[in-house]
């Protein structure tokens, strides 16, 4: 190879930043949520993303090409929606025009479906590989030992962080690994003599490879991605607060492969296998009915197998797989109730929602609406124990505002608040002395004979102990949020009209509208934040509940609504609630603020809320492993929720598969079978589509990471998922390792998405249906890169139609097309074989 050049650190940071984008950042398990673990490809067509990740991840971001052919012979997938989807997919399957193959008279798109049936299945290797995964894979997993172990120790709260913290990652880490003993002597001394900044110790690496342009983006790439999990978790903390960066990371692990590899390796760029062209051809041809020998024939279907590469042929699977979904997901035409509810609920729009909705419905005289579950009220959240600040919104958005949770009755608040903060102590402490490396042992002889039998109670009567907790815990005195004083009477306005607006809430208001918030009680369970509202930052839901019904009941608030035309009668009272998503049990936050007048319409409620309750546990217990029959499935559970061992607390928001905009007349009704996003949206009451922009700009797309963090756990679940949690070793506050080391795991755990070998996520793309006017659709996709992005690359499926009686229109390669997901049968291709072949047939 020719000498080149190093590269400026400029250039070499450059390079990392791209490479980076491989990978999107990891939430801290405090902060878990959902993100789109490949977001950075999204910049590509949803095809060209397909092989790009293959090439770069070593997986497929959907299901293998043989389980496609086992649900197409299972009628998963129907013959109908496969022809459908080649057509929707591949131009030239739409022509008509017959084909001659051989003595064969038939079609490009009988050609294609072939090829989807016969071929050989695309296949793909191991992630881009580095250096030393080529030339001594030994070298490389002890490169990948020792950066994880530094890690772990860096990104922790103990001792090593602080050298780090203060000096920087590259810094420090070049300061302290120069005496690890576990090092060679020569490897030390070259640790010492590498350059003091990260890029050029990065430039020093190249140039012992001698790799520039693609070469070099693709050794960094390579790094990048030899540890997606700490890479990830390096990208998140940026922001200074952990003293990490990504070229520092990249800096260490080139530096320790340099080191550590023998001065005269060569680096030899291992071959590309390309697929068996030929044999694919041969394999049609036979499947058309044709000689595979004749060199005609193979030309013939050689230049139409051209049309499509094997990310093609993925994608035409995706997308008659998806037809299925979409078609049991859409929405139908209701009819809306007439007389004044008992009540209005608005939940969250979480897909765990639409089964208690549903069933709440059922129970008696009750509305429900769906919105983002922080109700249009960005918030930090200051709790009445003193505990640790939190922001209680999407992560798209910065909270301006700091609630805080305040009582009347403060010195019993004050006793209340030095209970709790004796008690954090103490599980510091203990939490202190087990992971002390003097003190374990001693602790354990002292006090093991304690904490053994309670551990013993946990296991053999979870929901024992939590009683006996719950009834030693000091009572929480009644408290309050002070939403009315920290938010101007602006503000307040603002943020009431915007959601009443947004979920078409302007008019007939019931005596009752319950905010309902939600949040999940599970035990012993490192990814609890998952199982929270998304759209509260991986938090519950109940600061905002709060908050939101203290300001739709403000007076003041109230009147200057009336002259915005939002008039809420003066019988209305806005009360906020939190629904456990473990156990279903619905709580009212504040009953003591219900007065008299309103007290027969909560009992009434609450029997439906309860009604409600009996009915989505028993549903969900049986898909549960090991659940209940119906009959005791509200104390499954229970147990469930309290059990330190449950790996099932619940399923989260496993099958998502649908963002749903519109009145609720069009879902109400539907069993939906917990897999749909529930936005209400009346577009009468956006006039001016504001309502409607903020939905695909922010609710959209959070609904989109959690479907794409969904879908990557359970397609690659080694690459993207987390693994099975009884393996899970935790690490700080940050995430989890599978055993005691290696990579930190991202995405959910195994048993979020499925049971043993069987994935129990149907993994598809977010299908989203809007009805609203398709010219005030079009303005928004055209005005927000981010929602265009994603519609025109085809990571969503957009379909809108202006009313209920109006058509489905999808958004497709060229703009709007009609929908045809209700056409039962596609039309047929015609194969026509020797016998039937004539000269009419030719022409």
């Amino acid at each position: 190879m020719t000498t080149t050049a190093p590269p400026s650190p400029a250039t070499v940071r450059g390079w990392v930043a791209a490479a980076g984008r491989a990978i999107s950042p990891h939430f801290p398990l405090e902060t878990f949520i959902a993100r789109n673990p490949v977001a950075g490809y999204e910049d590509l067509d949803w095809e060209g993303a397909l092989g790009q990740i293959a090439r770069d991840h070593g997986i497929l971001l959907t299901l293998p090409e043989e389980r496609f052919r086992e649900l197409h012979e299972q009628g998963r997938i129907s013959s109908a929606d496969l022809i459908a989807a080649l057509r929707f997919t591949v131009a030239e399957a739409r022509a008509t025009d017959t084909l001659v193959v051989g003595r064969i008279v038939t079609t490009v798109a009988e050609v294609l479906r072939q090829d989807l049936l016969v071929s050989p299945a695309m296949a793909t290797g191991p992630s881009l590989p580095t250096p030393a995964a080529v030339l001594a894979p030994r070298v490389h997993a002890r490169v990948d030992d020792l950066t994880a172990r530094w890690l772990t120790a860096t990104l922790g709260e103990g001792a090593w962080s602080g050298p780090v913290r203060r000096d920087g990652m590259w810094t420090g880490w070049r300061r302290l690994a120069a005496v690890d003993p576990t090092l060679s002597r020569q490897v030390r001394s070259g640790i010492r003599n590498t350059p003091a900044d990260a890029a050029s110790a990065i430039g020093v690496a190249l140039d012992r490879w001698q790799l520039a342009g693609s070469a070099a983006e693709d050794f960094l790439r390579a790094h990048v991605l030899a540890q997606p999990g700490w890479s990830a978790l390096v990208r998140h903390f940026t922001d200074g607060s952990r003293g990490v960066d990504l070229t520092s990371l990249v800096a260490i692990r080139t530096t320790l492969e340099r080191l550590l590899l023998p001065a005269d390796a060569t680096l030899r760029v291992p071959a590309q296998t390309a697929p068996d062209e030929e044999a694919r051809i041969g394999m049609v041809a036979l499947a058309l009915g044709a000689d595979p020998s004749d060199p005609a024939t193979r030309a013939v279907v050689g230049r139409t197998l051209a049309l499509v590469t094997p990310a093609t042929r993925l994608a035409v699977w995706q997308e008659a797989y998806e037809r299925g979904a979409a078609r049991a997901l859409a929405p139908a035409r209701g009819s809306e109730r007439t007389d004044r509810p008992l009540a209005q609920a608005v939940f969250c729009i979480d897909t765990r929602s639409e089964g208690f909705r549903r069933h709440l419905e059922e129970a008696g005289p009750v509305e429900t609406l769906g919105f983002a579950g922080f109700f249009a009220v960005p918030i930090s959240f200051r709790p009445a124990d003193g505990s640790p600040e939190v922001a209680s919104c999407p992560v798209l958005l910065t909270p301006r505002i700091a609630i805080t949770e305040s009582s009347v009755e403060r010195d019993a608040l004050g006793r209340w608040r030095r209970r709790r903060i004796a008690e954090g102590e103490r599980d510091a402490t203990l939490d202190a002395l087990k992971e002390s490396p003097v003190t374990p042992f001693a602790f354990a002889e002292t006090a093991g004979w304690v904490i053994g039998a309670a551990s013993a109670l946990r296991t053999l009567a979870p929901e024992g102990w939590r009683a006996l907790v719950d009834k030693v815990k000091p009572a929480k005195p009644s408290t309050h949020v002070d939403a009315d004083v920290v938010f101007s009477l602006e503000e307040r306005v603002l943020y009431a009209e915007t959601a009443l607006r947004m979920m078409g809430l302007v008019d007939d208001f019931a005596p009752i509208v319950l905010l309902c918030g939600h949040g999940a009680t599970v035990t012993n369970n490192p990814f609890a934040s998952s199982l929270q509202c998304g759209a509260c930052g991986g938090h519950e839901g109940e600061p905002n509940a709060r908050a939101a019904a203290m300001i739709f009941n403000d007076p003041e608030t109230r009147l200057a609504l009336a002259g915005r035309g939002i008039r809420i009668p003066a019988d209305t009272l806005f009360l906020a609630a939190q629904m456990d998503t473990v156990t279903d049990e619905v709580t009212l936050l504040e009953p003591w603020t219900v007065p008299a007048t309103h007290e027969t319409i909560v009992l009434e409620l609450g029997h439906h809320l309860e009604s409600a309750r009996v009915a989505n546990t028993a549903e969900r217990s049986a898909t549960l492993p090991g659940g209940s029959d119906a009959a005791g499935a509200v104390r499954d559970t229970e147990r469930r929720s309290a059990d330190w061992a449950e790996s099932y607390a619940e399923w989260g928001l496993a099958g998502n598969a649908a963002f749903i905009v519109g009145p609720r007349a069009i879902t109400a009704g539907l069993d939906l079978e917990r897999r749909a996003f529930l936005h209400s949206y009346e577009a009468s009451a956006d006039p001016e589509g504001s309502g409607l922009e903020t939905i695909l700009t922010a609710p959209m797309i959070v609904a989109q990471w959690i479907n794409a963090q969904y879908t990557a756990s359970t397609v690659a679940p080694d690459r993207f998922g987390a693994g099975p949690k009884p393996l899970h070793n935790v690490v700080g506050t940050v995430g989890v390792l599978s055993g005691y080391g290696g990579d930190v795991r991202i995405g959910l755990p195994w048993q979020s998405v499925g049971v043993g070998q069987e994935a129990r996520h149907e993994p598809v793309r977010l299908q989203v249906f809007v009805q609203a006017p398709i010219e005030r659709v079009n303005t928004i996709v055209e005005a927000s890169e981010v929602v265009r992005t994603l519609v025109a690359h085809r990571w969503v499926t957009l379909r809108v139609r202006d009313d209920e009686n109006a058509p489905w229109m999808r958004w497709g390669r060229y703009g709007w097309q009609l929908d045809d997901l209700d056409t039962a049968e596609a039309p047929g291709i015609p194969v026509l074989h020797p016998e039937t072949t004539t000269k009419e047939h030719l022409s």
